[in-house]
């Protein structure tokens, strides 16, 4: 039988509720919306002529939000186990206003989405002293509707720090500089009174070599579920000019232009946005070319970026 465990942001225990025979005050008693799929949110148009309605693209498969109820049942077990059923069903109303992680293990299988509290419905029945029962439902609501594996598929990549300098070119938009002191012992000198020399060479002059020997630049993310997984990427500084990654197979570069310092950037593939510490940094996108992690499929990832930094990619198995 199955086991659900409702995590709420900010509370230290999750509220257990087993469908096991050994299960104590908190009992499953049922689990709806779970295995099922969400309603479409296909419009069709029927055909003038002809039957049937005209052909829908695969892009145009999208899905509502997943509603899960969750039936429970909590038992006081003996004369002085009342204060425990109460203070099990003060920790379902604890969820009230927050959002929640429903996890749900069934045998081998450990998954969870994420919403919040619809509604929390209850009846009491005191049967006898011993055995007072308090019967009830949680509705949560689930914006996002996939099931996604609660352990992660990890991947963390290094920038390379190998670089000879002054055996070759970088282009890009640089402002003008300009050189002191004596030939080939000389500091570079920005020019920020003019706008010259914005799409020349940027001096000194450097050449780099991506290895995969010395540090981790590459590897590839795992999706074993039935739907496209949406990966994230943590990218931890320090990094001067941002960061760039690159996959394999899929024609897309992510590329965030903007120095990255102590606090790290979340790049979210399904948000498409980039975030520091929750506030938004999407303007600091060059390129969004957000991947998907294929179903029961694979993604490669490499990182293109010199430097001192490095990033923690994830991905989850995900159903729908």
């Amino acid at each position: 039988m199955s086991v659900v465990m409702l995590y709420g942001d900010g509370l230290a225990e999750p509220v257990t509720l087993d469908g096991s025979p050994d299960a104590g005050v908190g009992i499953l008693r049922g689990l709806e919306g779970w295995l099922g799929t969400p309603g479409s949110k296909v419009d069709l148009t029927e055909r003038r002529e002809g039957d049937g309605a005209h052909d829908v693209a695969e892009s145009e498969l999208l899905y509502s939000a997943r509603t899960v109820t969750i039936q429970y049942r909590l038992l006081a077990q003996s004369w002085d186990g009342r204060e425990r059923m109460l203070a099990m069903q003060d920790a379902l109303r604890a969820l009230l206003g927050r959002e929640v992680t429903v996890r749900v293990i069934d045998g081998d299988r450990d998954h969870m989405c994420r919403g919040y509290v619809d509604s929390i419905d209850v009846a009491e029945t005191a049967q006898n002293v011993n055995w007072q029962t308090m019967t009830g439902q949680v509705v949560v609501v689930c914006p996002r509707p996939q099931i996604l594996s609660w352990d992660a598929h990890l991947l963390q990549l290094t920038c390379n720090e190998q670089g000879v300098a002054g055996v070759g070119l970088c282009y890009g938009p640089r402002l003008a500089t300009y050189w002191e002191g004596e030939p080939n012992n000389s500091v570079s000198v920005l020019v920020t009174d003019t706008n010259a020399g914005t799409s020349g060479l940027h001096y000194p002059l450097s050449y780099f070599e991506f290895t995969e020997t010395d540090n981790m630049t590459a590897g590839v993310l795992h999706n074993t579920g039935s739907a496209p997984a949406f990966p994230q990427f943590l990218v931890h500084g320090p990094l001067e000019h941002g960061i760039k990654l690159s996959f394999p197979g899929t024609g897309l570069t992510l590329e965030y232009g903007e120095p990255v310092g102590d606090v790290p950037v979340l790049l979210d593939a399904r948000t498409r946005r980039a975030s520091i510490d929750g506030a938004d940094c999407s303007a600091g996108l060059r390129s969004r070319g957000f991947p998907t992690v294929p179903p029961h499929g694979d993604l490669r990832v490499e990182l293109m970026t010199m430097g001192r930094g490095y990033v923690d990619c994830s991905a989850h198995d995900t159903y729908m």
